[in-house]
């Protein structure tokens, strides 16, 4: 069995952290400051947790500022650079954000099938998250560090923002906006991918996109 959520603590943000940076490496956030993200607002990070709490899978999405969601398109700034600070907190207004997804991720070991199931579960869990934010519109960014992440893009049908050449990391990065329409068709086409059983979703979580105090959502047991 598979659990789907945020870290519940530092030990498991850590065995996270420790995949995260064996696929990456300096392309992606420095340790230190992925542990300030971590402090600053968990839901930031999800991971897919199975026997012995091994990882299998993780995501990460970062609620851009206006200005730093400029500048990271630009070039200015790169995934490396990221702060706390430029991100938006949890009693901002959400609605029209610039969200960058930074890695969603498998660990190695697993076959193509069930690679397929966890990254499904993965990504049901973030639509349940945007969702559970009652948020119209939001515009996602994202760029790719190898094939997987580029067939991801193109299945999202997501456009070219700035091409790498123009960025100091010399990634392209890519955009698109999400709308309740938008996760609805995500999920119909994720459904054709979940194994039932073999993914849970924990809903004890703090939303994304939202606003006010951090509150567990209501307890709703669910398996994909």
């Amino acid at each position: 069995m598979y659990v789907c959520g945020v870290p519940r603590d530092s030990s498991e943000f850590a065995k996270l952290l420790e995949i995260e940076q064996s696929l990456f490496g300096d392309i992606s956030l420095p340790p230190a400051m992925a542990r300030q993200f971590f402090a600053f607002r968990p839901e930031i990070f999800a991971a897919v947790l199975g026997p012995h709490d091994r990882v299998a899978a993780y995501s990460s999405i970062f609620p851009l500022r206006k200005e730093w969601a400029d500048a990271f398109v630009a070039g200015d700034v790169t995934e490396p650079e990221l702060t706390p600070a430029m991100m938006l907190t949890r009693a901002d207004c959400h609605e029209d954000a610039s969200l960058y997804i930074g890695s969603v991720a498998v660990a190695d070991g697993f076959d193509p099938i069930m690679k397929s199931v966890l990254l499904a579960g993965m990504l049901s869990w973030r639509i349940q998250q945007l969702r559970h934010g009652a948020i119209e519109r939001v515009s996602v960014m994202m760029t790719a560090a190898n094939p997987q992440g580029e067939r991801m893009i193109e299945r999202m049908g997501a456009r070219e923002l700035n091409a790498g050449a123009n960025r100091r990391d010399g990634y392209a990065v890519y955009g698109r906006s999400v709308t309740p329409g938008f996760l609805a068709r995500a999920s119909l086409v994720i459904e054709k991918c979940l194994n039932s059983g073999v993914v849970r979703m924990s809903r004890n979580y703090v939303p994304i996109v939202g606003s006010g105090r951090p509150t567990p959502v209501e307890a709703m047991p669910a398996t994909v």
